[in-house]
């Protein structure tokens, strides 16, 4: 840790002024040798500086050392020993107007991080049931009132965690990613940005594959955990095919609008990018395929809960499972993964929720 580090650089000052100190008085005792005779004489002063120096830096030492672990204490306290988010509360006192992000955890000690400029909507329920947290930031009130719920795991799925990983799932679930490409020694079979490849379910000569952004890694190995929008991206007003290359609207994390469609990929990424600058970001296949397992819907078509099953599309907030919402009917959800079929090179998710 940094601050320790200063700490000890401070012990390692105060060892070389000892030594520096000593020479110093040796080197006035072969000058003035006369001056060493008797009890009050160079050498036995000298003596007596060094006692003192050694018994100072042993005091030095321990009071270094007390304050060394009571520092440590009140970072692990605050949260910022290097393990979290910032500061540290329980989690029904989070009120959105801290200035960093706050550690906590849930009423079974599970651990939360809570950005900055949010609350949590539902401190009484647990990491499982789905932390849902709300923007209250008056610094930005296009944002204001956005939604998203917390998903707690890890890089390696230790400790009986969630693992931050892609999947692929049966040809019944429309999910088109039927099963990863096997290579001639029975191993999963890498590309070359060191991502799985994943069959495409209808034709098996192509593939799906996407290498783990750097950012996620480093931001999921810190905070164990990431936050996917509760509902699908949302607008004020209804969208059109007109509207296809107009995506100035505002986009909307919130229940009961109309939905963010008649957009690109590439647009795509663009708005939600720009709801966050720098902390927000489309879906990567790793954010949308943990977040499937996390919710555990194994998905059908023709089921209980399919919103696009009404015969119209459906605004924001239809039909959810631990807090999140339409992640199977109603529109296709765009991800950050890429496809090799030319005609179609990037990847474009329909799932139906079957209870």
């Amino acid at each position: 840790m940094a601050e320790n580090k200063k700490f000890s650089n401070i012990k390692g000052i105060t060892l070389i002024a000892l030594v520096v100190t000593i020479i110093v008085l040796l080197i006035l005792a072969g000058i003035a040798i006369s001056l060493t005779v008797g009890n009050n004489g160079l050498f036995a002063r000298a003596k007596n500086a060094a006692n003192t120096w050694r018994e100072a830096e042993v005091n030095e030492v321990s009071e270094m050392k007390n304050f060394e672990d009571v520092y440590d204490e009140t970072l692990k306290n605050l949260g910022l020993d290097g393990n979290g988010g910032g500061n540290k509360k329980p989690i029904g006192e989070i009120t959105g107007e801290e200035k960093t992000n706050t550690e906590t955890t849930d009423k079974e000690g599970n651990r939360v991080v809570v950005p900055a400029g949010f609350k949590v909507v539902n401190p009484e329920s647990t990491v499982e049931e789905g932390i849902v947290i709300e923007d209250v930031s008056a610094n930005n009130s296009d944002t204001v009132g956005n939604q998203f719920v917390w998903i707690s795991c890890t890089l390696d799925g230790a400790n009986n965690t969630l693992k931050y990983d892609r999947y692929a799932f049966t040809r019944d679930d429309w999910s088109f990613r039927q099963s990863f490409v096997l290579g001639s020694n029975g191993e999963k079979e890498k590309d070359t940005d060191g991502s799985y490849k994943i069959q495409n379910a209808n034709n098996t000569s192509y593939y799906y594959h996407e290498a783990m952004p750097e950012q996620e890694r480093i931001s999921i190995e810190k905070y164990e955990g990431y936050y996917i929008g509760r509902y699908e991206v949302g607008t004020d007003s209804a969208r059109s095919s007109t509207s296809k290359d107009n995506i100035t609207a505002t986009a909307r994390i919130k229940e009961n609008l109309p939905v963010y469609n008649y957009v690109s990929r590439d647009k795509a990424v663009t708005i939600a990018e720009r709801m966050y600058t720098g902390k927000s970001k489309l879906c990567s296949s790793y954010a949308w395929d943990t977040a499937l397992q996390f919710i555990g819907g194994t998905y059908a078509v023709n089921s209980e809960g399919e919103n696009c099953g009404t015969g119209k599309l459906e605004n924001t907030g239809y039909y959810a499972i631990k807090n999140i919402y339409d992640m199977g009917g109603n529109v296709g959800e765009w991800t950050t993964e890429t496809f090799t079929y030319s005609g179609s090179p990037c990847v474009i998710r329909r799932w139906h929720l079957q209870q």
